[in-house]
Parts: structure tokens; C-alpha cells; sequence
């Protein structure tokens, strides 16, 4: 198996146990980035969200998750390209439960939500460009193609969950 499938396989397996509302998650490999999209909710709301995890290889060759922030909670909004259209994003810093930091993405309005939602409903694959700025300023371009495979079902699921 190549070492993008277990790269693949390893952020599913990470992902972060507030995703409540469902089951649903998906991931888009960049390099060496990772985006992960889930359900969950957020004060009484659906929500997408996308997850941004680096992976790095040790020296026994398996792939890690590093923090890529360092501070809980807000930070700002950013712009992502959503299938061709920029959606305003809350980027948000979350801590898990073993103490590691990631970036999270929900779309800033009810509109760009529903466009996103739109996206997953409607493609097979919901395309994502995201400039991303390390702790050195130095900005990488990211492309992800997301799959949308279950995802109706996932979110018709959590809407009588809520």
C-alpha cells in the first residue's frame, strides 16, 4: 500500500471526537498536508468543518500529525476557494484530548454554509485551494479534493439528531 493511503487511513482515525452530530468525515492529501471535513454541531447549528493537519515522516517511517497552531480558540477569517467560488472562513485553533493543536475552518455566514453543503450534496468531489502561512510567514498554495461520498446521508442523519 502506498504511503498516502496510510496517511489517508492515519487522519480518519485522528480525527477529533467532537464530531457528534455524525459519523461523516473525509480527507484531501497536499503534500505533505492533510484537510479533513466533518458534521458537527455548534450552537444548535449543522456545520462543516475542515481540519488542517502537516504530516511529517519520523525516522521509523510512519506519519505524525503536528500542531500547527498555539493558541485555543478564534484566530480570524480566511478565504477559501470552494469549487472555483471564495468562501469567508472562521479559522479557529482546537486543542484534542492528547494536548495537540490543528486549525479549524467553518464557513463565517449561513450563505457560504449553504453553499458549502450545496457542493457536497451535488458533486462527487468538492475541490478546496487554501493559501496557507507557516510560523515563518512563508505561504504554501494547497489544493484538496475532498470526497462527498455519504455525505447526504450524513447530514440528513444529524439533522434528526438535532
Amino acid at each position: 500500500m502506498s504511503k498516502f493511503f496510510w496517511l489517508a487511513w492515519t487522519c480518519v482515525a485522528m480525527l477529533p471526537v467532537h464530531a457528534n452530530a455524525s459519523e461523516w468525515n473525509s480527507s484531501g492529501i497536499d503534500g505533505h498536508y492533510v484537510l479533513s471535513s466533518l458534521i458537527d454541531e455548534q450552537k444548535g447549528q449543522q456545520k462543516v468543518f475542515f481540519s488542517l493537519y502537516k504530516a511529517k515522516y519520523n525516522n521509523n517511517g510512519f506519519e505524525r500529525f503536528l500542531s500547527q497552531c498555539n493558541k485555543n480558540g478564534f484566530d480570524k477569517t480566511v478565504l477559501m476557494t470552494i469549487n472555483g467560488q471564495e468562501v469567508q472562513m472562521d479559522k479557529i485553533c482546537r486543542r484534542t484530548e492528547d494536548s495537540k493543536n490543528y486549525w479549524v475552518y467553518t464557513p463565517t455566514t449561513n450563505e457560504g454554509l449553504a453553499f458549502l453543503i450545496t457542493q457536497f450534496k451535488y458533486t462527487e468531489t468538492v475541490n478546496v485551494h487554501k493559501v496557507f502561512v507557516n510560523i515563518y510567514n512563508q505561504e504554501t498554495e494547497l489544493e484538496f479534493k475532498i470526497s462527498a461520498q455519504g455525505f447526504v446521508e450524513a447530514w440528513k442523519k444529524s439533522e434528526q439528531i438535532l
